[in-house]
């Protein structure tokens, strides 16, 4: 699961690394935020470290897919027009809850 989570995680990123050059340098829509394309490449790379040194496969599995997910709501959010502003704090908040979850223990019953 976490091959599955990384792969979705990496081209999520990609993607909105290309959606980022397109828009900014050739200018075809809104420019997007830099502090938020850094802090997807930052959450996205802590995830992944994090879910290689983890011996939960599967939850941290889920976890990148769930990054991914946040980055495509991201896109979603500033492709309807949602300020800048809110569009980035939905993008910390859900990529804190999800790393969150997805690396919160199990107590042992």
């Amino acid at each position: 699961m976490r091959i599955f989570g990384t792969l979705m995680l990496l081209l999520a990123m990609l993607g909105w690394s290309t959606w980022f050059v397109i828009c900014n340098v050739y200018e075809f829509a809104p420019a997007m935020s830099p502090w938020a394309l850094t802090f997807g490449w930052l959450m996205a790379l802590l995830g992944w470290i994090l879910a290689w040194r983890s011996r939960n496969r599967a939850r941290w599995g889920w976890g990148l897919c769930g990054l991914a997910a946040s980055v495509g709501v991201y896109l979603l959010l500033v492709h309807r027009g949602v300020g800048m502003g809110f569009t980035l704090a939905a993008l910390l908040i859900l990529d804190v809850v999800v790393m969150g979850v997805a690396g919160r223990r199990r107590d042992a019953a």
